[in-house]
């Protein structure tokens, strides 16, 4: 499918060199919509379903991209990642 493949590069651009998922016991549970850009710019909608800090400090996120099959774990770039604003009304 050539759509789920655009849809999944960003993901893959992300996860690239970083090692296997954290230990569940780890990770922080939550649900923050987001928006991500993949090299080509080209914005895509999905969420990020927990957070994890590893030992070098790096923040990793779970996201789902909406079209993807799997979410993925990838480094957090907010240059990347974009997390809209909460409106508070």
């Amino acid at each position: 499918m050539r759509g789920t493949s655009a849809t999944k590069r960003p993901l893959e651009e992300l996860a690239q060199g970083y090692p296997p998922p954290p230990p569940d016991a780890q990770v922080q549970l939550t649900y923050r919509p987001v928006v991500v850009n993949g090299q080509a710019g080209w914005p895509r909608p999905g969420s990020v379903t927990a957070w994890w800090t590893a030992l070098d400090s790096a923040t990793l996120s779970h996201v789902r991209l909406s079209g993807a099959p799997t979410p993925r774990w990838v480094v957090y770039d907010p240059d990347r990642i974009a997390l809209p604003v909460e409106d508070g009304t």
